[in-house]
């Protein structure tokens, strides 16, 4: 098998998205359409995978309207102007990276036991029959209405039972991402991504791009350029290049640029490029730049979502959808309908993807309007990738207004620690990762001043 999917699951998905790419595909459909598709062996849709790849010779379809490169340079030259954005002090900028982490932590926790495929109506009627709706604190475990228990490995992040953060790969993520600023600095590679990433944490945790890179760079071989195999990850067996890998990984590179949305989104982008391309880019691009925005004097959710959009392409499909939510947030203040819409134009996208659940995240942060219970619960009762839009909408409000104005119902269950499946750090507290972050980002004001 080619990774972690068969030849199958891979032509159907790179199918699909190479048709929201804008390649004429059409003609592979004749794959699609037969009545009987267990006639076809391994070995047919193997074939059928490179034949559908080469069509990507012919280029984009003329009449595509987006424009979506995946050089840093190219992306920036087509984004919006950068808000005006005023710099914290050192003791602001230490209470909201504080904020920005412990409400992360939190806001993962909240969404982790609903993560199970639940749209919006279901997460509804979970919550109602256990007396939860609208949310308002950690979800119970099991509705003895519905007889329906939520997942059992999430049990440690349920109501009554919140005594540390569980290991979770978004967490995972972020302090991969400090482990790779520690190691290799600010200059470090995709190689190093891959290096740092299999070194740290087991196979089992990662989904879609990622475990599909994971893959590759276990299968590297030593004989060839490592940094030119690395190179071609994004491309190599992977139709899950536009997932949502890349907002989990920007956290971290937004807190270590405050007020400077360009910079964050450069790191995020270099590290995304390991896995990912085009709008899973951006929306790691785009996070990194609503967290730097975030972390300026007097934010405002507007400036916040502008931070966003300086680092992504005007023409392309995730500028549309943040600025389409944005809109029918603008025409109707109500989080329902506008979720309903997300889910009536970008609800074909799979569970993992950058468009559908980055909308949801730019919802929650236009209704939560930085209160940060109503941003998070929000974000869960949108349902779909619960935990990770949670924690993404948990960090940029967070990062907004500080540690100190956290509602300790989120923060005090935790008891300042944290457990992680990453090797070199194991267990911990946030506390801890909040000060390594400080100092990596007083590093890098040295790094950016000497060059």
């Amino acid at each position: 098998m080619p990774g972690f999917a068969s030849w199958k699951a891979i032509f159907k998905d790179e199918h699909f998205q190479m048709y929201h790419e804008g390649f004429p595909v059409e003609d592979m459909t004749k794959y699609l359409n037969k009545t009987d598709e267990s006639s076809l062996s391994e070995y047919d849709w193997e074939n059928a995978y490179y034949t559908l790849i080469k069509v990507k010779e012919n280029g984009i379809k003329p009449d595509f309207q987006y424009f979506e490169p995946n050089d840093y340079e190219s992306i920036i030259n087509e984004a919006s102007a950068i808000p005006n954005l005023q710099k914290l002090t050192e003791s602001e900028y230490t209470d909201r990276i504080k904020g920005a982490w412990f409400g992360r932590c939190a806001g993962v926790i909240l969404g982790k036991p609903l993560e199970m495929g639940y749209d919006r109506l279901m997460v509804k009627k979970y919550l109602e029959s256990v007396d939860m709706y609208p949310l308002s604190d950690f979800v119970p475990e099991y509705s003895e209405k519905l007889d329906i228990f939520l997942r059992k490995d999430s049990i440690p992040s349920t109501k009554g039972n919140v005594q540390y953060v569980q290991c979770d790969d978004d967490i995972n993520y972020t302090i991969l991402s400090l482990l790779i600023a520690e190691q290799y600095g600010f200059d470090f590679t995709t190689l190093n991504v891959g290096q740092v990433t299999i070194a740290n944490v087991p196979y089992e945790w990662f989904w879609v791009a990622d475990k599909q890179a994971y893959y590759h760079m276990v299968n590297l071989d030593y004989e060839i350029d490592l940094q030119t195999q690395v190179d071609e990850f994004p491309d190599k067996m992977n139709p899950w290049r536009e997932c949502m890998d890349g907002e989990l990984k920007a956290d971290f590179w937004g807190y270590i640029t405050p007020c400077n949305p360009r910079k964050g989104a450069y790191y995020a982008h270099k590290i995304s490029s390991f896995s990912l391309a085009k709008n899973g880019l951006y929306g790691s691009m785009f996070i990194a730049g609503c967290i730097s925005a975030a972390l300026s004097k007097k934010p405002t959710v507007e400036n916040i979502i502008a931070g966003g959009l300086s680092v992504i392409p005007k023409k392309s499909r995730l500028y549309d959808a943040v600025t389409n939510v944005v809109n029918w947030y603008r025409e109707t203040p109500d989080w329902i309908t506008v979720c309903d819409k997300i889910y009536e134009k970008y609800g074909y996208w799979y569970f993992a993807a950058t468009i559908n659940n980055l909308s949801w995240v730019t919802l929650a942060l236009l209704h939560g309007d930085l209160d940060y219970e109503k941003t998070i619960t929000t974000a869960v009762m949108c349902g779909t990738d619960t935990d990770c839009n949670s924690g993404t909408a948990a960090s940029i409000v967070g990062a907004a207004i500080g540690y100190e104005k956290l509602p300790e119902k989120w923060i005090t269950p935790l008891n300042d620690r944290v457990k992680t499946a990453v090797a070199e750090y194991g267990e911990g507290t946030i506390t801890e990762l909040c000060e390594r972050t400080i100092k990596i980002r007083k590093e890098h004001e040295i790094a950016s001043h000497n060059n």
